[in-house]
Order: C-alpha cells, then sequence, then structure tokens
C-alpha cells in the first residue's frame, strides 16, 4: 500500500470539494506549488493532481499542473479533462509520470486501447462512481455504465492502473466503504488506487486488507484528520 497526497485545481488555486460539487468549494491556503513541497518533504514521493476546470469543462490549470511538476522531484499522476492524445502528450512532456484519463476512456474503450498502446503503462483510468455506476464529465453526468463490468472489459490493456473514487463519500469525512473496493481488487489485475472517504490511517489500513495498491488522501490531510509524515512512516510511499 502506498499513500498519495492529491491536490485538485481550480482557477489556479488548491481546493477540496464535497461530493464533487462545485458549490461546496474550499480554497486552501498556500499556492499549489507550495502545498507540492510541503507533501514532498514530509516524505511523499508521489503526488496526485487533478484539473477540476478541465473536467468541467470551464477552464484549464493545465499550466499550474506543470509548474507543480518543474516544482518536485516526486512523481506526478495528473488527470482532469484529459480527452485527446494531445493533451495526454503535453502533460508527458512536462514530466507527468502518469495520465488519468476518465470520461472519454469510459465512452470511448477503442481511443483508451489505442491511448494505453501508445503510453505503455503511463495511463490510469479513472472509474468515479455513485453507487454502481459510473460518472463522467467531471461528476456531472452518468455514463449508463456498470462499475464492474466496465473494470473487466478493459482489464487486458497495458496500463499502470485504476484510480476508483466513491463520489458518494468523498470530501465528507466519514470513512471508506470497503465493499465495493474488495469486489474492484477481485474484478481486475491492475494497480487500484482508491480515494474517497479516506478519513483514518485504519482506514488507510483497512483499503490495504482489501487489496488496494495505493490510498489517495484530500480532505484528510488538509484538515489534519490524517498526518501525512505519519502516515507515510506507516504505510509507504
Amino acid at each position: 500500500m502506498i499513500v498519495v497526497p492529491a491536490m485538485d485545481l481550480m482557477g489556479g488555486r488548491c481546493v477540496q470539494l464535497v461530493g464533487g460539487d462545485p458549490r461546496t468549494r474550499q480554497a486552501m491556503r498556500g499556492s499549489p506549488v507550495s502545498i507540492a513541497r510541503r507533501w514532498e518533504k514530509m516524505g511523499a514521493t508521489r503526488l496526485h493532481v487533478i484539473d477540476l476546470d478541465a473536467a468541467l469543462g470551464s477552464g484549464s490549470n493545465e499550466k499550474a499542473a506543470a509548474d507543480i511538476i518543474a516544482s518536485v522531484e516526486m512523481s506526478v499522476q495528473v488527470g482532469g479533462g484529459v480527452r485527446d492524445e494531445g493533451k495526454t502528450g503535453r502533460l508527458i512532456d512536462a514530466g507527468a509520470t502518469e495520465i488519468i484519463v476518465g470520461t472519454r476512456a469510459v465512452k470511448d474503450v477503442e481511443w483508451l486501447g489505442a491511448l494505453a498502446r501508445k503510453y505503455r503503462s503511463k495511463i490510469i483510468v479513472a472509474v468515479d462512481a455513485r453507487g454502481g455506476e459510473i460518472s463522467i464529465e467531471g461528476w456531472t453526468a452518468g455514463s449508463g455504465r456498470d462499475l464492474y463490468d466496465y473494470v473487466r472489459a478493459i482489464d487486458t490493456l497495458p496500463t499502470y492502473g485504476l484510480l476508483y473514487t466513491n463520489i458518494d463519500v468523498e470530501g465528507r469525512l466519514k470513512g471508506v466503504d470497503l465493499a465495493p473496493v474488495r469486489q474492484l481488487a477481485l474484478t481486475t489485475g491492475k494497480r487500484l488506487f482508491v480515494a474517497g472517504g479516506v478519513t483514518t490511517e485504519r482506514d488507510i489500513a483497512s483499503l490495504a486488507r482489501c487489496g488496494a495498491y495505493g490510498a489517495v488522501l484530500g480532505m484528510s490531510i488538509y484538515k489534519g484528520m490524517i498526518d501525512l509524515r505519519s502516515a507515510l512512516r506507516r504505510c509507504g510511499k
């Protein structure tokens, strides 16, 4: 199990949302670069960056993501609104170690397959779900695709792994729902990153027992519910 601090970007700022709802936006103190450096100083070797404006189709924080990548030595996985090969290539050229794709990957498995074959082991597929249905378009729409059926359908593609976010518990600091994580771990042979509801170090340990590869931490470290330095020391980087 590895622990990965997360950074969500809106308007060039690091923010946190509850359930993905922009109306609940809370801006975090400090610039994205200063926050990334803080997590790295605590011992993080991987960072998770999501461009929420791009995911929602309302703007872009691509330059901010590139600035973060240039400012740290740790690996940085970047996602949010990545729906074409051009943006994928630009982010990789900027130094992103993995690219997270969601909406188009869910809508167009053939496109995902071509992307995965071109950028082998650099693509993480986001399966963000409410209940058993994958959500798309920055969590504003349902895809009509069953979470587990989709994961089975793409499991042979040469991707780096999956990112599962449980939207129902995201940002609420009330703990994780372990049942879908267990089921996903049984469904896929890929590395499984899990986000949403991770509130305590006990939650991280529970995810590890369920077969998750990585725990993505957002609100819990910004609000002080989890001490990132302690979690990294106990669980991994």
